[in-house]
């Protein structure tokens, strides 16, 4: 054991904000009891072992101190079986998902490569704006789960980005809670400057070294967060102006955020950093477009959102999309980041940008019906 018993109980008490008068309870003993557990001065009945893991969440191993010395190589496998149980669109499949991670938490209740999938897919599930992924009927005890994870993660990681993170996702739930007070204090935690990054610094160290090469790679990274940064905070700004009734500036910022990304990919492959879930602004300018009365041009929108997969598709062999191939400007192309989209989820995905609510009034349009049975008869 690598731990005392009682020094495994005290931390689990204080991880699940329990008073030794509340464990006592629990477990039906005095405090006196569990004071002296947690000092060592006298250890549990083995009739208590199971309901203190019941009580804890974990396995009675973890309770032993015998949790093995391969926890993490266990909880990359059980975030893969995990994963593989997903189907997008299916919330179902994304809640066996969760509750996978979440028994593999009862064994490794402080393994931050748990911790940090499990908080990631608890955040997805306990926001009502995240649509079909909202897990209404379980989002109050998903979120107050996450919440906990994400304290463990700031209490226990060394790591600022999985801290940030955290941070980030704390701020998320209170702001949807209306708890606005906490998420002002966690939004106080972030830095106000975008360039305080990791590839930003490590490529002023290399341009010091004059290893060029290195700072060309750092920087490529940092432009392809930056982009991604770019087009959330356009999703996020049009979508204000559109909430407030300015459709016109919704529709600059749109038409603008296009314009910058085919000017720095010189035309129309480029990356999607316009993506089918943090705010496609394909479908965000549809919107404005219809608010003020040019259906023709909101058509074309989603014309331009549906044929950009289509093409895409056309463009590469095989059964996946890879974006570095897309990444060919001199801004990007030295990226690091390796991402993809499984052509066999695509038509899927199509069909319910399709069915999004934004664009209702335009169902009935022959252009809107050629453009989903393209997408229908799609076979990669």
């Amino acid at each position: 054991m690598s731990q005392s018993i009682g020094k495994i109980i005290k931390a689990l008490r204080k991880e699940r904000n329990f008073t030794q008068e509340e464990l006592a309870e629990q477990l039906n003993v005095t405090p006196q009891a569990v004071s002296k557990w947690e000092n060592e001065t006298g250890m549990p009945d083995i009739s208590q072992i199971i309901p203190l893991a019941s009580v804890f969440g974990v396995s009675t191993d973890v309770i032993f101190g015998i949790e093995g010395t391969t926890a993490n190589d266990e909880a990359i496998k059980i975030i893969g079986n995990a994963n593989a149980a997903k189907e997008y669109g299916k919330l179902e499949t994304y809640l066996a998902a969760y509750d996978k991670i979440m028994e593999g938490l009862k064994k490794y209740p402080t393994n931050l490569t748990l911790l940090s999938s499990c908080m990631g897919l608890g955040l997805a599930l306990s926001l009502p704006e995240n649509g079909w992924l909202y897990a209404k009927e379980r989002a109050e005890e998903i979120a107050a789960e996450t919440i906990r994870q994400a304290n463990l993660i700031i209490s226990y990681s060394k790591n600022i980005d999985d801290i940030m993170r955290a941070r980030q996702a704390l701020l998320f739930i209170y702001a949807s809670r209306g708890d606005y007070g906490k998420a002002e204090a966690e939004a106080g935690q972030f830095p106000v400057r975008s360039d305080f990054t990791l590839y930003s610094n490590t490529a002023r160290i290399n341009e010091y070294r004059k290893r060029y090469g290195d700072a060309v790679v750092d920087l490529c990274n940092d432009n392809d967060y930056l982009l991604q940064y770019l087009e959330d905070n356009c999703a996020r700004i049009g979508k204000a102006y559109y909430n407030i009734g300015k459709f016109g500036d919704a529709i600059t910022v749109y038409e603008t955020f296009f314009n910058i990304i085919k000017a720095i990919f010189k035309g129309d492959k480029f990356p999607p950093y316009h993506d089918f879930d943090s705010g496609d602004c394909y479908l965000l300018l549809a919107q404005a477009r219809l608010a003020t009365g040019d259906n023709d041009k909101a058509m074309s929108s989603i014309e331009d959102s549906i044929m950009y997969w289509l093409n895409l598709c056309e463009s590469f062999e095989g059964d996946r999309i890879e974006w570095h191939a897309l990444r060919q400007s001199p801004f990007v192309k030295e990226t690091q980041q390796a991402l993809f989209i499984e052509k066999s989820t695509l038509k899927e995905k199509l069909l319910k940008k399709l069915s999004a609510p934004e664009i209702n009034s335009l169902r009935k349009s022959q252009r809107f019906q050629t453009l989903r049975e393209k997408v229908n008869s799609f076979n990669y």
